[in-house]
């Protein structure tokens, strides 16, 4: 089922999408989560690379919104393995690092879109509901 979220982007109801956050920055992934869940969107987060592919491995998110660098698996790393996977989720990258956006086009990393940071919410909302209407909602 979808409903409009307030920037009028078409948006999954929680009860048939889940959304998984990662960045290691606290901040910045408590924000983007509290964002969703107001959108009525279930989403989960986590803090770096290594625990989003067990995340996703055990989960099958339909969506994972990735920070590109991070200790340990980056973004970039981390959505290679992610392609290997039977279910698949679509992934959204970001970055703050102009160098690292560059990076993931360079290295065609097989994802929905790469964003630079600051992305605005009500921009990043639109990213989203498009991913997860891609994702078979």
């Amino acid at each position: 089922m979808q409903t409009r979220n307030n920037a009028g982007a078409a948006v999954t109801s929680a009860a048939s999408a889940t959304v998984l956050v990662v960045d290691d920055d606290p901040l910045q992934r408590g924000e983007l989560v509290e964002f969703f869940r107001r959108q009525g969107i279930d989403v989960v987060a986590e803090a770096n690379g290594f625990a989003a592919y067990h995340r996703i491995r055990k989960d099958a998110p339909r969506l994972v919104i990735m920070d590109m660098k991070m200790p340990g698996l980056d973004g970039i790393h981390v959505s290679r393995l992610v392609q290997k996977l039977e279910n698949r989720p679509k992934v959204i990258l970001m970055s703050g690092y102009p160098d690292y956006v560059y990076k993931a086009h360079q290295e065609d990393a097989n994802v929905f879109a790469v964003i630079e940071k600051p992305v605005p919410l009500k921009a990043l909302a639109r990213f989203v509901a498009e991913a997860l209407d891609r994702a078979g909602a």
